[in-house]
């Protein structure tokens, strides 16, 4: 009997979008520091080739997406939820129709690519940024003078490099005396490696956990050493709270989450929102404008401001008439989004992360809780998860898991 090979075996194209998503930035700095001034706008058009090509490269596959509806009505929907919050506030909010469209064309390129694919991919990834963070670590000239990441991030950000920051480091990597820190590894500042800023590179470290933990009966010896390396190397120098808790409860939840009832990933939106509303609440938080601040630059600051913000939702701001508030609540994730999507949107978009993949195996029970728990706990205190160099991979890897789904019904 003639056996048919996967046709997206032969597709390399989806695994150079997403590399190209997760290393774009420090492609930029090293043009920004060696050869040619990059600003904001250069950042916009980088990513925009990155999208766009990715669609252009869809449209030839169009076929090999034909069981993709459900990501398909997401889109849809959530265009029409965007054009009404327009109307109703009188305000185009073009970030949050990108923050959707992102999700929308990662997780169908994810769809485009195959287990050894996806594999290779993440095994490269990984690689590359335990190497840089290796040069960061104990050759920080030579990476500062790689990649200057002050010089970068004061041209596209508009964040000044202060006087005492000489090292060519982003400025914001050097400010955590008193944070927390494991102490294990004696470095300068808090790592970043190829994302060129700390936050992103706590966040691929929770990715990677996530991706090892779905895959790794699948993985070769190999390669499971270097994602244990990977991640271990990355949570003891990024002195990041919610990638050490979060990668924590995955490798605990690779045996947990599959004895959990199917649909207990369901609950963890209303837990944290009436978790943060009501214990971590507090009433001083918001300016006379409205607009927030942060309490303190601890756990208990940052869901004070979450509660605070939550419970400051009126009407207007759940019915979508106040798209243009989202900006100022970049550090209260929910509020943010509700505010830049409505209530309905925020809604929509946590039913698609819930139920896209149904809960059938061992490896799908994962995925739902480590999907829910990466962006719902994340967005608690930030809006950094709908960074392209964060939000790609995440929904590459359940875009794969979702055709993966589909086929194995499809052959039972």
């Amino acid at each position: 009997m003639e056996q048919h090979t996967d046709p997206r075996e032969k597709f390399i194209a989806p695994s150079l979008f997403l590399g190209l998503a997760v290393v774009y930035n420090a492609i930029l700095a090293i043009l920004n520091a060696h050869v040619m001034h990059v600003s904001q706008g250069t950042v916009v058009m980088a990513e925009g080739i990155i999208v766009l090509g990715a669609c252009a490269y869809m449209a030839t596959k169009l076929r090999f997406l034909k069981n993709c509806q459900p990501i398909f009505l997401f889109q849809l929907v959530m265009l029409v939820i965007f054009l009404g919050v327009t109307l109703l506030s009188e305000y185009l909010n073009v970030k949050a129709f990108r923050d959707i469209f992102l999700i929308t064309v990662f997780t169908l390129l994810g769809t485009l690519t195959s287990e050894k694919k996806i594999i290779k991919l993440f095994t490269i990834l990984a690689a590359i940024t335990l190497f840089f963070l290796l040069i960061e670590a104990y050759a920080t000239e030579l990476y500062a003078g790689l990649f200057n990441p002050a010089s970068y991030y004061g041209a596209t950000r508009g964040l000044e490099n202060p006087e005492f920051n000489e090292t060519g480091i982003f400025a914001n990597a050097l400010s955590f005396e008193g944070r927390f820190s494991l102490g294990i590894f004696d470095v300068t500042h808090r790592l970043s490696s190829i994302f060129i800023e700390q936050v992103s590179l706590g966040s691929f470290a929770m990715t990677l956990t996530m991706f090892t933990s779905l895959l790794w009966n699948n993985l070769g010896r190999k390669s499971r050493i270097l994602m244990v390396v990977t991640i271990f190397m990355i949570v003891t120098t990024n002195n990041s709270r919610t990638a050490l808790a979060l990668c924590l409860i995955f490798t605990a939840g690779h045996f947990i989450f599959p004895k959990l009832p199917r649909y207990s990933h369901l609950f963890y939106v209303p837990f944290f929102i009436v978790m943060v509303t009501f214990i971590f609440a507090s009433t001083e938080c918001l300016t006379d404008e409205g607009t927030a601040f942060l309490l303190s630059d601890d756990i208990s600051g940052r869901l004070g401001l979450a509660g605070c913000t939550l419970k400051s939702l009126d009407l207007n701001n759940l019915l979508g008439f106040e798209s243009s508030m989202a900006q100022p609540f970049w550090d209260s994730g929910y509020v943010y989004f509700i505010n830049g999507q409505s209530l309905l949107g925020f809604i929509v978009f946590w039913l698609f992360t819930s139920l896209l993949v149904k809960p059938d195996s061992d490896q799908t029970r994962r995925l739902n809780h480590c999907l829910n728990l990466i962006i719902f706990l994340n967005i608690l205190t930030s809006m950094s998860f709908f960074s392209i160099k964060v939000s790609a991979p995440v929904w590459f890897i359940a875009g794969y898991f979702y055709l993966r789904e589909k086929n194995e019904k499809k052959y039972k």
